[in-house]
C-alpha cells in the first residue's frame, strides 16, 4: 500500500519535476546576481511549502486542477527570479518544461499499466524509483532532441498563446479523465497516449514557431542591412570617380613638372615619395570591377592599421559583370568577419587574412581564409557567434543571401586554427 508521505512526495515531486524541465529550456540565459544562493533558497521555500499541498485530500478535480496550475506559476516565479530576461522570453520556455514533465507523467502511468508493473506499484519505493528513472529518461531524451536548439531571444504573443492552450487542455483533459478513470486499462492507456502526443506536440509546435519567428526576423535585418548597404555603396561608387579622377590628374601634374624642370634645368626636391602617395591610392588588384578593386585597397589599409597582414591576388578581370553593389557587400561583409577573427589572434605570424580570386572555366572561384583562435560553432553548415563574441552574427547569413542571389555555391570549413570561406560564382553571359 501506497504510505499516505507519497500525497506529500506527488506535490514536492511535481514541483521539482516541473522546475527542472523548465531548466532545461531556460538555462542558456543570462542568470541574475547571486544565481546558486537564491536557487538554494527558492528550492528549499517551494520544497517546505509544497510538503503541506495534498493534492488528493478533494474529489474535486476543478480544485485539484487549481492546485496543479498554483505549483505551475510557483515554478514560473522561480525561473524569473532566477534568470534575467523578460517574462514574455521565459514564458513560453517554462511552457515547454511543463509539457516536458506531463509527457514524463504519462511514460510512468503507461508504465504502471503492465501487468507485472502494477502489482508492484502500491510499493511507495517502487514507484517513487520508477518515476525517477523514466523522469531521467524523457528529460534526457527531450533535452538531446528539443532543449539544447532552444535558444529564446524574443517573444511571440502567437506562440505564448498556442503553448497555453494546448497545455492547459491537455493537463485539464487528463485531470477530468484521472478523476473519472473509465475502469479499462485500454481506456486509460489511450488516454496516456493521448496526453503524451498532445504534449509531443506542443513542443514541436513551439519549437517550429520558434525558429520560424527567427528566420523571419533574420532575413528582416539582413533585408535593412541590404538597404543600408546601397547608400553606402554610392559614397563608394562617388569615392571611386573622385579617387581616379584625383590620381589621374596628379600623376599627369607630376610627369608634366619633371618634364618642366629638365627643359629649364630646374632642381626639384625628390618626388618619389609623392608618386607613392599616390601610387597607394591605385588598385591592389584589377579585378574588372573599379568599385571592388578601392574596396579591396581599402581593406588592406585597415588591416594594416590593425597590424594584419592582407594578401589579395587575382588571376581574373570578369567581376565587371557582376552588380557592383552586390559584389561591395558581399566582399565588405567577408573581409570585416575575417578581420574581426585576425585581430583576436594574439600569434603576430598568424595575424594574416589571405584573399584569391581565380577564374575556372565559366565560373570565378573566391577564397578567403585566416587564422582564428577558439571556438567556432556551426548550424545548418555556417559558422555562428558565440552570445560573448562582437558583431552582429549575419555577415555570413547576408553572404549566402547574395551567392543564392547569383545562383552561386558557398561553402565554410575549418582546418588546423585556419577558417576557409570558398565561393563559387557563374560567370554571366
Amino acid at each position: 500500500m501506497i504510505f499516505d508521505w507519497l500525497n506529500s512526495y506527488r506535490a514536492v515531486g511535481y514541483f521539482l519535476e516541473i522546475f527542472i524541465a523548465e531548466f532545461l529550456f531556460v538555462y542558456s540565459l543570462k542568470k541574475r546576481a547571486l544565481f546558486y544562493p537564491k536557487l538554494i533558497s527558492f528550492l528549499i521555500i517551494s520544497v517546505f511549502l509544497m510538503s503541506f499541498v495534498d493534492l488528493y485530500q478533494t474529489a474535486s478535480t476543478f480544485i485539484r486542477l487549481m492546485y496543479l496550475l498554483i505549483v505551475i506559476a510557483v515554478s514560473i516565479l522561480g525561473i524569473c527570479i532566477l534568470f534575467d530576461a523578460p517574462f514574455l522570453i521565459l514564458f513560453p520556455a517554462c511552457i515547454a518544461g511543463v509539457a516536458t514533465q506531463h509527457i514524463a507523467n504519462k511514460v510512468l502511468t503507461l508504465f504502471m499499466l503492465i501487468p507485472a508493473f502494477s502489482k508492484l506499484s502500491w510499493f511507495s519505493s517502487f514507484y517513487i524509483l520508477s518515476d525517477l528513472c523514466v523522469v531521467f529518461v524523457v528529460y534526457l531524451l527531450t533535452y538531446l532532441l528539443l532543449a539544447r536548439h532552444y535558444k529564446p531571444q524574443n517573444s511571440s504573443m502567437r506562440l505564448n498563446a498556442v503553448s497555453v492552450l494546448i497545455i492547459i487542455t491537455c493537463i485539464g483533459v487528463n485531470r477530468l479523465i484521472a478523476d473519472h478513470p473509465g475502469g479499462n486499462i485500454f481506456y486509460e492507456a489511450a488516454s496516456c497516449i493521448y496526453a503524451i502526443i498532445c504534449c509531443i506536440l506542443a513542443l514541436v509546435i513551439q519549437l517550429y514557431l520558434y525558429r520560424w519567428q527567427q528566420q523571419k526576423a533574420e532575413a528582416l535585418v539582413v533585408k535593412e542591412l541590404l538597404t543600408a548597404s546601397e547608400k553606402q555603396y554610392e559614397q563608394w561608387k562617388t569615392m571611386v570617380e573622385f579617387i581616379g579622377v584625383q590620381t589621374h590628374d596628379l600623376k599627369h601634374m607630376l610627369d608634366r613638372i619633371e618634364r618642366l624642370a629638365d627643359k629649364e634645368n630646374l632642381d626639384l626636391p625628390d618626388l618619389g615619395p609623392i608618386r607613392e602617395s599616390v601610387s597607394n591610392f591605385s588598385p591592389l588588384v584589377k579585378t574588372g570591377n573599379d568599385v571592388l578593386d578601392v574596396l579591396l585597397r581599402n581593406m588592406s589599409t585597415l588591416c594594416t592599421r590593425q597590424h594584419i597582414r592582407f594578401n589579395c591576388v587575382s588571376y581574373t578581370d570578369c567581376l565587371g559583370k557582376y552588380d557592383s553593389m552586390s559584389l561591395y557587400f558581399l566582399f565588405a561583409n567577408a573581409i570585416d568577419n575575417a578581420r574581426a577573427a585576425a585581430d583576436l589572434v594574439t600569434n603576430s605570424d598568424k595575424r594574416l587574412i589571405d584573399v584569391s580570386l581565380k577564374q575556372f572555366g565559366d565560373s570565378v572561384v573566391i577564397h578567403i581564409w585566416n587564422y582564428y583562435e577558439g571556438n567556432i560553432v556551426f548550424e545548418d553548415e555556417l559558422p555562428v557567434r558565440d552570445v560573448g563574441s562582437a558583431g552582429t552574427g549575419y555577415g555570413i547569413k547576408s553572404i549566402k543571401l547574395l551567392v543564392d542571389k547569383f545562383e552561386g555555391a558557398l561553402n565554410t570549413n575549418t582546418e588546423n586554427d585556419i577558417f576557409h570561406l570558398n565561393i563559387i560564382l557563374p560567370l554571366k553571359s
